[in-house]
């Protein structure tokens, strides 16, 4: 399993509302995304940080996922680190 950073059509979570949100994608190893939560915002360098921000700035150049592009749709709890259905 694989993830990268890339930006979720959340508008079915806000009453239809349009919504969009940067999000940790996990893929299966067929490539389908199968998952996502939060991401993490944290890096014990500055370098590590950068990274993380260059890894946000590249989602936003990708197409947006919405949710029927995800294999098996599930949100990650990012305080319980499991799958939440």
């Amino acid at each position: 399993m694989h993830w990268n950073h890339r930006v979720v059509d959340m508008s079915a979570e806000n009453e239809g509302d349009p919504l969009f949100a940067v999000r940790e994608v996990y893929y299966e190893e067929n490539g389908m995304p199968s998952g996502h939560h939060e991401p993490y915002l944290v890096s014990e360098t500055m370098d590590g940080l950068k990274w993380v921000l260059d890894q946000i700035k590249t989602a936003l150049d990708q197409p947006v996922l919405k949710p029927e592009d995800f294999n098996n749709p599930t949100e990650l709890s990012s305080t319980q680190g499991k799958e939440v259905k």
